[in-house]
């Protein structure tokens, strides 16, 4: 171990804040039976956060801290199911226009300078409201523009911000109306842009709400007590601390005393937890091979990695030749080359469920061309008049790993044999795949589409003509009319599911994602902790209910 002199490194900073925990568990516990709780959980960030200011954070480390410290309205349970939070009782109308929800009258606000309030309906009204007025300048306003004027307010066209569709009808009775049904609005009001804000606290604030530990307070399970960062600093000890919400635990679970957030380089991630310094971590496929020693492991299947075709390519604007090429992708062959990964048979991956049943469960699944070289031919036989046979060479793939070199390998056999249609293959880094898929430096890509919440429409809308992620250029009517009629349900029922999966049919049909294969993600925890909940879709870890044993 090496300290630097007039500093302490977070490896000791980490040993000495586990020996405290260890000796405080010790004289709380004595000879009883261990009950899992009291405990400090320790887990690393790779950045500092942006902010935690729910109506304006958008990024995972951020959510991740912003989700143990503020209680929405509804919850996400460990099974991906919706569940009330702050939300004591609700009803929504036949239409699916209007929520009213019954609150409960014992979450408090708390925060590091003794500041003690209840939580009331006003909280929420006022938290839309900073959601939606233009100088907040939320990333994610436009999620929520199903609530009546929301847009018009965002956008200027209407100033009075009481024509907004959140009212309080008292201090703990608040309704919500929308402007059109949405099939996922009640999993939405669990994600940080529908957090509470209470009034006083942000006007003290004066600008920095969210910034520092005094102006960010708490009605959740976790309270900040100190937040340390300055990125020139040579002493490690950037970190985030948390403490329990005194006040919202006399009436609820909240299982550890506290929470540590040491803000890290990603690639000390792994060693950390090998170490036994950190409780939990995620990794993909790539890295699960590194995780050492005792634990238990969630494994998550949420990622489809499939092909895509730039439109800006003149071959890839004929469907029937993007057609003719998905034909000759031999799957049986990829399984082989790649055994751990499992062959896709579909656009939305096998995680995405409805109140914890598989989406695909309810929905049914989509058809997929089969390998077949005699209808490849034919088909490639009837367009060749149509087709510039100069295109035949020099398409560009480019993939993010070896996994997808391997798979475009076997691929690229079967067109260069059937047709001469040759490809050279670039395997790039992280940030030069990410910056080739926005600049549309490819013409054709193994993409790996994720989503960030537990939805058919986080994987389907990235292929939305309005999506800034639609990297390909793909429209179709009839895939954007059904998405739209999907989004607009006035619940996640059998019918919405039935409109997804028929988006989710014309994406296949068209040819504008074919699925190869999925990618998992895995969630070490160390082997005497329990009922860590992490979320593959926000990449997102709450520790609320979180216990470990001696």
């Amino acid at each position: 171990m090496i300290i630097r002199k007039g500093a302490i490194t977070i490896k000791l900073l980490k040993q000495i804040i586990a020996a405290i925990t260890a000796l405080t568990i010790l004289t709380l516990t004595g000879c009883g039976k261990d009950s899992g709780t009291g405990r400090v959980f320790k887990y690393d960030i790779s950045a500092n956060p942006t902010t935690l200011d729910p109506q304006q954070a958008n990024e995972p480390n951020s959510d991740t801290i912003i989700g143990n410290m503020f209680m929405g309205l509804m919850t996400i349970a460990q099974d991906g199911s919706v569940q009330k939070g702050a939300a004591e009782e609700y009803s929504v109308s036949a239409d699916g226009l209007t929520y009213n929800f019954k609150l409960r009258n014992d979450i408090y606000w708390i925060d590091c300078t003794d500041f003690e309030k209840q939580c009331t309906a006003n909280d929420f009204v006022f938290g839309f409201m900073r959601l939606f007025l233009p100088e907040t300048q939320s990333p994610r306003a436009k999620d929520y523009f199903c609530i009546k004027n929301a847009k018009a307010i965002n956008e200027g066209s209407i100033t009075d911000r009481n024509k907004l569709g959140v009212k309080a009808k008292n201090d703990f009775e608040l309704e919500i109306t929308l402007e059109y049904p949405n099939s996922r609005f009640l999993s939405m009001l669990a994600e940080p842009p529908a957090m509470p804000c209470n009034e006083e606290i942000f006007k003290k604030a004066k600008g920095k709400y969210g910034l520092s530990a005094e102006c960010t307070p708490s009605n959740g399970s976790f309270y900040l007590k100190s937040w340390t960062y300055d990125k020139y600093s040579i002493t490690d000890t950037n970190n985030l601390i948390l403490g329990r919400n005194y006040k919202n635990a006399e009436t609820q679970t909240i299982c550890p005393s506290g929470l540590n957030f040491f803000i890290e380089d990603e690639e000390d991630f792994i060693s950390d937890f090998n170490n036994g310094e950190v409780s939990c971590l995620a990794v993909s496929n790539n890295d699960k091979s590194q995780i050492k020693g005792s634990y238990k492991v969630d494994e998550f299947s949420n990622i489809t990695c499939g092909l895509v075709f730039n439109s800006k390519y003149e071959l890839f604007k004929n469907e029937n030749f993007r057609k003719m090429l998905c034909m000759l992708v031999d799957k049986n062959a990829i399984k082989s080359a790649l055994s751990e990964y499992e062959t896709a048979d579909g656009v939305v991956p096998k995680q995405v469920s409805i109140d914890g049943k598989g989406y695909h469960e309810i929905a049914g699944n989509v058809n997929i061309p089969k390998y077949n070289v005699r209808a490849a031919k034919d088909l490639f036989d009837s367009i060749s008049p149509q087709i510039d046979k100069t295109l035949l060479t020099g398409a560009k793939i480019i993939v993010p790993d070896s996994a997808a070199q391997t798979a475009v390998s076997y691929i690229m056999q079967e067109w260069q044999r059937e047709f001469g249609f040759y490809c050279k293959v670039e395997m790039l880094s992280e940030n030069e795949y990410s910056k080739a898929l926005q600049n549309g430096d490819f013409d054709i890509a193994v993409l790996e589409l994720s989503g960030k919440y537990n939805s058919p429409a986080a994987y389907l809308e990235k292929f939305s003509s309005s999506s800034s992620e639609n990297y390909t250029g793909f429209y179709s009517a009839d895939f954007e009319n059904y998405l739209n009629k999907a989004q607009t349900a006035s619940s996640d029922s059998s019918e919405s599911m039935s409109l997804y999966l028929k988006a989710e049919q014309s994406l296949i049909d068209h040819c504008a994602f074919f699925p190869l294969y999925y990618k998992n993600e895995y969630f070490f925890t160390l082997k005497k902790s329990e009922d860590i909940i992490y979320n593959p879709f926000s990449k997102t870890v709450n520790f609320t209910l979180a216990k470990r044993y001696k």
